[in-house]
């Protein structure tokens, strides 16, 4: 499978979970894999796609600076990522009922190995960010930040209603 093909297996593999964590729930999920935009650093790519998300996604459209949303980043490990996937896989009361143990483990450990062969050699990274006065991200989030020469991907978890 090559590079491109795999990013769009994990897109869809994503796609699925959000479905299946939104079914009977009042709750909208949305987990993604995006390509963040070119920019010198992370932290500047992450403030780019804010910017671009509160003037194309929020309604009414604004003006919110970078600096405004407070962005932060810091290396997470293997562990901490196969916790959030674990966090957000089974996020619903729907998904809740999903077998423990060894089921759970194998579909977190199918999507992180395809996000591997995606990803290889991509430094991981938390992202931490506070929502503006008056602006509505989400609810609740998590997003993850992948890098390698220049080359930066957002995971992004969230629910919304």
């Amino acid at each position: 499978m090559n590079y491109a093909l795999n990013v769009d297996h994990c897109r869809g593999f994503l796609d699925a979970l959000a479905v299946l964590n939104g079914e009977a729930s009042d709750l909208c999920a949305s987990y993604e894999l995006q390509r963040l935009p070119d920019a010198p650093d992370l932290v500047t790519a992450l403030g780019l796609r804010v910017e671009d998300y509160a003037l194309n996604v929020i309604a009414p459209a604004r003006d919110l600076p970078a600096p405004l949303w407070q962005i932060t980043v810091a290396p997470c490990g293997r562990a901490q990522l196969e916790q959030v996937c674990q966090r957000w896989f089974f996020s619903s009361d729907h998904m809740q009922t999903a077998p423990p143990g060894r089921f759970r483990a194998c579909l977190v450990n199918a999507f992180l190995e395809a996000l591997d062969m995606s990803l290889s050699g991509f430094t991981v990274h938390s992202v931490k960010m506070t929502q503006p006065p008056g602006v509505w991200y989400a609810i609740h989030w998590d997003e993850i930040a992948f890098e390698r020469d220049g080359e930066r991907y957002l995971l992004h978890f969230s629910h919304s209603d």
